[in-house]
Parts: C-alpha cells; structure tokens; sequence
C-alpha cells in the first residue's frame, strides 16, 4: 500500500473514518496531512486504570482505521498520567498498562492489523528533555486554559490538585513529542487538542490534526455514560459467558431510541468496524439508520437486538 507517500485516496480514508461520528479539526489540514507526509503519525493516549471498555475501543477506531491506511499507529499507556490522575502507584499501573496492551493487539489482529500498533510506555520517552519544554509549555498556557482542560477528564479526588493542571500539559506536550501528525481522542479530549494545535507550534513540534469521536456510549444501566466507576461496562477481556449475562440485564424498552445502550454501541463502534450488513431476527441492515428506524418501527425485538449484540461484541473481542 505504501511507497514513500499513502497512495489511497484521502477521501477514502476520511468516507471510513466518518463511518463513526466524529469531528476533525480539520478535514482540510488531514487531506494535506495524508497527501504531503511520506508516513503520518497517528496516536491515542490510554490511561491504565483497571480494565477498559468498550468506550475506551470506540474512541480508538480512527487510530485502527489509520493504521490500516499505512499511518505509523501509536497506542500510549500513559502510566505517568495515571499516576498523575490517583490511579495507583506506577507498579500496579503499569501492569494494568500491559494487560491493556494485549487487549488492543487482540482487537487489532480481529480488525486486520496486528503488528501495525506500537506501544509506548510514558516512562520510555517522558524524561528531563521532555520536562524542560513542559516548562516552556507551561509558560504559553494559563492556569484557566489547563484548569478547563481538565474538566471532563480528572477524577473528581484530584481536581482541586496542582497535578490536575500538569496533566493537559503532559497531554498537549506527548503529542510533539511522539511526532503526532493525527491526535485521536473522545471528545473530552477536544480542549487539550485545541491547546496542541494553538501552541506546540511555538516550541517548534508540527500542528497537529486531532480526530474526535462524538458520541459517549451509555452503559448497561442506560442512565449514564459507560464508566469503570459506575459499574455498567462492557470491558474488553469479557468472556462469552459474561458478555452474554451483561446484555441479558442491559436496558432495552422496545422501540425506544433515546435511552438505549445497544443501539448507542453499534452506532459508535459496531458498524463503523463492520464493513458487511449484519442481521437483526430476519432482517438484515447494512447503516445504523435503518437499525434505529426498524427498532423504533418495531420489527427488531428486545430479544434479537440483545442476541446480535451478543453475537457481534464476542466477534470483536473475544
């Protein structure tokens, strides 16, 4: 696929990314990206804390679909930023970072590109070089700027703490560091990209692109967004077995699309990885559209919505 530059056509790749609803800041500068970098880097920061879900997979699709495409893929285990965030000391974080690691190579081996990942530790690259322009950062950014940064993103613990400001600093700075041309991100990232795109140009890094993922998937209870916190996750090392009892007991009111879980994972996550119609009872459907418009009409029943979700999650993961 690759020579010296990517030779698919940009909008191609960008038709596959927008499968999913995101946001690309800008699409313009991502053509130019594709089109004038012999081999683009692409890059998702993961902080390890405990197991991920599903979520945390949805966010990382672009990176995915990327790599795929011939981008140099980076997945950071930020294991400093866990600390940083009272998610443990660094021996316990770091394993959750290794196990982290092998649940996205497992994924990325289902979605055709296993091997095409690389894995970086905070710890392998955030050194006295790297802590130095931090403080040069730290001098183009306010307190307000990474205060507001931080406001979806930090444990409720450590908002009120100075290491709730270093951490969009760190954010913003791993992103020249690693030589991003493309940031991924959920959308609770956006403010920490705006901030890399304002200012990693004056410590002399390139101006990044940075992709968002809109949509925060529900969790199983149907009344919040999916947290480790709240206890509603899909998490990436599920087995069939307990895959299959989490979706017997997710909320699913028959044709309704406003609250419902399953219908938000396949609109995230599900067809955007899919690239072949899926089956739904005796229908099969190509475009989440026509799976909200056939659940509101009710033709798709509690009971087949869950078995196909079922089905399609275990493919993916398991």
């Amino acid at each position: 696929m690759l020579s010296r530059k990517i030779r698919v056509d940009p909008q191609e790749i960008i038709a596959d990314l927008r499968k999913q609803d995101i946001e690309i800041l800008t699409e313009e500068r991502l053509i130019k990206t594709i089109t004038e970098i012999p081999k683009p880097v692409t890059y998702i920061g993961l902080e390890p804390s405990n197991v991920i879900h599903i979520g945390n997979l949805s966010a990382s699709i672009p990176v995915f679909k990327l790599a795929k495409y011939g981008f140099r893929a980076i997945i950071l285990l930020a294991d400093l930023h866990a600390l940083a965030n009272d998610k443990g000391e660094i021996g316990e974080i770091q394993k959750f970072a290794a196990s982290d690691r092998d649940m996205y190579e497992k994924v990325a081996k289902k979605l055709g590109v296993g091997g095409k990942l690389e894995y970086k530790y905070g710890t392998e690259f955030e050194d006295q070089k790297y802590f130095i322009q931090m403080l040069r950062l730290s001098r183009l950014i306010n307190f307000t700027e990474a205060e507001k940064s931080m406001d979806e993103i930090s444990k409720s613990s450590v908002s009120r703490m100075t290491s709730s400001l270093v951490y969009p600093l760190m954010q913003v700075l791993d992103i020249g560091a690693l030589g991003v041309n493309v940031a991924v991100g959920a959308i609770d990232q956006r403010k920490v990209h705006v901030l890399a795109i304002e200012n990693l140009k004056k410590l002399g890094y390139p101006t990044p692109v940075a992709i968002h993922t809109k949509l925060i998937m529900q969790g199983t209870d149907g009344r919040r967004k999916m947290s480790k916190s709240y206890g509603n996750t899909i998490n990436l090392d599920e087995t069939e077995e307990s895959l299959e009892a989490k979706i017997k007991k997710t909320y699913c009111a028959p044709g309704e699309v406003e609250i419902n879980p399953i219908l938000g994972w396949y609109k995230a996550l599900l067809f955007p990885v899919f690239d072949r119609p899926l089956t739904f009872g005796s229908k099969e459907i190509s475009k989440f559209p026509d799976l909200e418009q056939a659940w509101k009409d009710k033709e798709i029943n509690p009971q087949e919505l869950k078995r196909s979700c079922v089905r399609d999650l275990a493919e993916l993961l398991i």
